[in-house]
């Protein structure tokens, strides 16, 4: 009996081992991710994470509302914190909610299209600090998957360098990420002011989309602002769903 019960632990306790490597794992990339931003010596400027899931089948009002909720206190949030806009017809069915809780903003917004196709679609802005973005991101993700099984997050951080830097030296730039990265360029699109690639980083390769053909989880802009006299870099992935 003592036999089959050390011999139940050791199971137990490699399986318990298996999962937290596995867990470990899957934030490996995005930290190293933080990491490499760390790297390029760029004044953090912001992060924003945008995220969707799709729920397909016939939801209420209210269960959206449930859903809006529950994923702000997941967040750490209250309702107090909150503002709520509503257009539920038979043209729109919409529920906004944003919430500016100092220097991070927050905004869900759950739309029915039809009966089998609903979206709760979240966006996360934020412009003091970015150590916490694993954090965020690894809540938002569970939060969205207990109402879906189609989520997608994209995540982009931000940062500035207080001068013109010389065009070649943006490629040091993109070569230090990429080695950093693990990752391999896909595609490049460049003018004067700006270069932007995608990639492919098989430190996140669980998070990636297909393009022309190729996997790709990783996107780097950077580029000149004659307004601001500054070098603004983005980092993303899968990819920069802003306008830069």
């Amino acid at each position: 009996m003592k036999i089959v019960k050390a011999i139940a632990s050791f199971i137990i306790l490699m399986l318990i081992g298996i999962f937290i490597s596995y867990g470990d794992t899957d934030n490996n990339g995005y930290y190293k991710f933080l990491e490499t931003f760390n790297n390029t010596q760029a004044d953090f400027k912001f992060y924003n994470i945008k995220a969707n899931g799709l729920i397909n089948y016939d939801i209420t009002k209210n269960e959206i509302k449930d859903i809006c909720i529950d994923i702000l206190t997941d967040l750490g949030l209250e309702e107090s914190d909150i503002k709520w806009e509503e257009k539920w017809n038979e043209k729109e069915k919409q529920i906004y909610i944003q919430s500016n809780t100092g220097n991070r903003g927050i905004s869900i917004i759950g739309t029915k299209k039809n009966n089998d196709e609903s979206y709760i679609i979240v966006d996360i802005l934020d412009n003091k600090v970015y150590k916490n973005i694993v954090g965020i991101y690894t809540i938002l993700e569970k939060s969205l998957y207990k109402y879906s099984n189609v989520v997608d997050i994209s995540t982009c951080i931000s940062g500035e360098f207080y001068k013109k830097s010389q065009f070649n030296k943006y490629d040091d730039i993109l070569e230090k990420i990429l080695y950093n990265m693990n990752a391999e360029e896909i595609d490049r699109i460049e003018n004067e002011n700006m270069i932007s690639i995608t990639a492919y980083s098989k430190l996140l390769d669980k998070n990636y989309l297909e393009y022309l053909g190729n996997k790709i989880n990783l996107n780097i802009g950077i580029r000149y602002s004659e307004d601001e006299d500054k070098t603004l870099i983005y980092i993303a992935t899968p990819i920069i769903k802003l306008d830069y």
